[in-house]
């Protein structure tokens, strides 16, 4: 019942009533929460490709987790912060919604591959198959809370 409690208790906050009314005010917050996305995704897919030895050969892999981190973790504060304001807009909606929590899990999911796996890059850890498949599962996983996060609007 503490999960169903939450998601009333957000809908009633002042910010989650006014975002559920004013149409510019979620289409802003709709908007950062896909500027952040962008910044995740694409430092994610830069940071992939790399480990995968598609792009940036000439570049250690150390250099690019050290230079995307800080974009990724910009990205995912603004998609953390606008997604709880998106769902305090329309609670029911997401806490009703059966692919929610799928998107939830594959999020923690996709998270926990990409730190591992720029945790492998940043230690040195070049192009090796364990690097690559881990690389490939977490582009995997991204690409599946990017499907469930569009899904979960038309649903």
């Amino acid at each position: 019942m503490f999960l169903y409690d939450f998601f009333v208790w957000l809908g009633e906050t002042a910010i989650g009533s006014y975002l559920a009314q004013s149409t510019a005010a979620f289409a802003t917050t709709e908007s950062i929460h896909i500027i952040g996305l962008s910044l995740v995704g694409g430092a994610v897919l830069i940071t992939h490709l790399a480990a995968l030895g598609v792009a940036l050969n000439a570049l250690a892999p150390v250099t690019i987790v050290r230079n995307l981190q800080p974009l990724a973790y910009l990205g995912l504060a603004l998609v953390t912060i606008s997604g709880l304001l998106l769902v305090a807009a329309g609670p029911f909606k997401y806490y009703t919604n059966p692919l929610f929590p799928v998107k939830l899990v594959l999020l923690v999911a996709a998270l926990g591959t990409h730190t591992w796996l720029t945790r492998r890059l940043a230690r040195g850890h070049g192009a090796s198959g364990a690097t690559r498949a881990l690389a490939l599962t977490s582009l995997l996983l991204w690409t599946g809370v990017v499907v469930a996060g569009r899904w979960l609007g038309l649903i």
